[in-house]
C-alpha cells in the first residue's frame, strides 16, 4: 500500500460505492496512477498492433506524397518487415507510381522515419 493520502475523488468514489452496496468497506485504496499515454504502447505491442499504427501514419501522410489524384486510386493497404504494400485500383496508376517509386519511397522515409520503410510493392485490386 502506497504511504499517499487519497484524493478527494477517491474518497467520494469510495464513499458512494459503500453508499450503493449498503456497507462500509475498510480504507480507502489509493492505487498508483496511469496514464493511457503509459499504458497504450505496452498493450499494442503484446497485441501486436504496432506496424498496424506505423501504417496509419503511413495512411495519413499518403495523400500529401502522391497528391489527390492518385490517392483516390491507391491505399496503403499491409505493411510487414519494412515493405509497404499499395493497393491500386487501375493499371495507370500502377505505371505512374513505378515511375516515382524512388522519390515516393525517400518522401516516405523522410517524413516517417520511424516506420523504417525499406520497400513498395503495388498489387491490383
Amino acid at each position: 500500500m502506497s504511504d499517499r493520502k487519497p484524493t478527494n475523488k477517491q474518497i467520494m468514489r469510495h464513499r458512494l460505492v459503500a453508499a450503493w452496496r449498503g456497507v462500509a468497506d475498510g480504507p480507502v485504496i489509493t492505487l498508483p496512477t496511469l496514464t493511457v499515454a503509459d499504458l497504450a504502447p505496452k498493450i499494442m505491442a503484446q497485441a501486436g498492433l504496432a506496424d498496424r499504427v506505423k501504417l496509419e501514419d503511413v495512411l495519413a501522410a499518403w495523400s500529401e506524397i502522391v497528391g489527390p489524384l492518385l490517392f483516390k486510386l491507391t491505399r496503403p493497404d499491409t505493411m510487414e518487415r519494412g515493405i509497404l504494400t499499395v493497393r491500386l485500383m487501375q493499371p495507370s496508376a500502377h505505371h505512374a507510381l513505378s515511375l516515382e517509386k524512388n522519390k515516393i519511397l525517400k518522401r516516405l522515409q523522410n517524413k516517417l522515419p520511424d516506420a523504417k520503410i525499406r520497400d513498395i510493392r503495388f498489387r491490383h485490386g
